[in-house]
């Protein structure tokens, strides 16, 4: 993403001191799957004594509902998750619709730290500190009709695994129709009784957390885990984050999946309830990964599973990835009723 003169300005009130001899280098960042683009600025200036000075932000620039990204960091993320996400510098608007959004570049420790589970544990306790301030901040959230999106998409999820069934690799999977039919043909009612689960209910939620929307950085002579990419925050169940961030580590890591139970209790505690798993949180927790499952994940597995464009281990692991995401559903459905 190249910066734009008009960028100048804006660099300007991010410096922390008078620079000289400016000069700006940009790089484009994978991820921010949502964003038209995403780079690392970085800004080499000499200050007032001549000594050369470096600065990083992350620039991010998002149009139409993406941009609602930087009304979330402006109303809700700037106030009730200073902990658990990059620090936001700017906000520049661009137009009707468009805007760059300047975050604190975070310096990662480790390329995959999730081998530990005592760090899954603290970034469990992080999002229930967050989902409990932000218990009553639902004006803070900006509008996005997210349950008629949620709704599309599961159909379109629904068609996708119908197309299996024509599919020598993965005929195998239409097995799970019966269970996705149930899910979807449900999915209002299913709605309705999730956001209304006692403690949880429906409050912010950081709305894609996963292994790539987490970093861990090293401040104060330890470790913090850091949320990436709040631009899918909602008014939803805690329990729809929580399920995304145990069934996405616990795809790539076996030591989650088989402490997955434990670290839902330890949710549970930060959350401030008691850690047994009763019955109906059991039932909430599965419809609410049901729920995640059915807003893109499965269609996108699909999708590069029946691509023979893609490479032969990409399309593997594609299907292994759907597989496991008609797990849960099935989870789902026999939670249901």
């Amino acid at each position: 993403m190249a910066v734009r003169e008009d960028m100048a300005t804006l660099i300007g009130r991010l410096a922390i001191e008078p620079m000289e001899d400016v000069s700006v280098e940009s790089k484009a960042l994978a991820g921010g799957s949502e964003a038209c683009a995403v780079a690392m600025v970085t800004v080499r200036y000499r200050n007032r004594a001549g000594r050369p000075q470096v600065f990083r932000f992350v620039m991010k620039h998002l149009t139409g509902r993406p941009a609602r990204e930087a009304e979330v960091y402006e109303r809700l993320v700037s106030v009730h998750a200073v902990d658990v996400a990059p620090r936001l510098l700017a906000v520049e608007r661009t137009g009707t619709d468009g805007v760059f959004l300047c975050l604190e570049a975070i310096r990662r420790t480790g390329a995959w730290p999730w081998r530990e589970i005592r760090m899954g544990t603290v970034l469990l306790g992080r999002l229930a500190e967050f989902h409990r301030a932000a218990e009553d901040e639902a004006p803070l959230v900006p509008d996005w009709d997210y349950e008629a999106e949620l709704q599309l998409m599961a159909e379109h999820s629904r068609a996708a695994l119908e197309r299996c069934r024509g599919n020598d690799d993965l005929s195998d999977l239409a097995r799970d129709l019966p269970s996705l039919n149930r899910i979807v043909a449900a999915l209002p009612k299913l709605r309705v009784q999730l956001l209304s689960e006692h403690p949880f209910g429906r409050r912010p939620i950081h709305g894609d957390v996963h292994s790539g929307n987490v970093l861990v950085r090293r401040r104060g002579g330890g470790d913090s885990p850091i949320l990436l990419d709040w631009g899918r925050t909602r008014l939803a169940s805690p329990l729809e984050d929580v399920s995304s961030l145990l069934q996405s580590l616990g795809y790539w890591e076996p030591e989650w999946r088989r402490r997955h139970d434990t670290l839902l209790a330890a949710y549970l505690s930060a959350f401030g309830m008691d850690r047994t798993l009763t019955t109906s949180v059991r039932a909430a927790y599965w419809m609410a990964g049901a729920s995640n499952v059915l807003a893109g994940a499965l269609l996108y597995h699909l999708g590069i599973a029946a691509d023979h464009r893609q490479s032969p281990s990409r399309r593997r692991a594609a299907g292994i990835a759907a597989r496991d995401a008609l797990r849960v559903i099935r989870r789902a459905s026999a939670w249901w009723g």
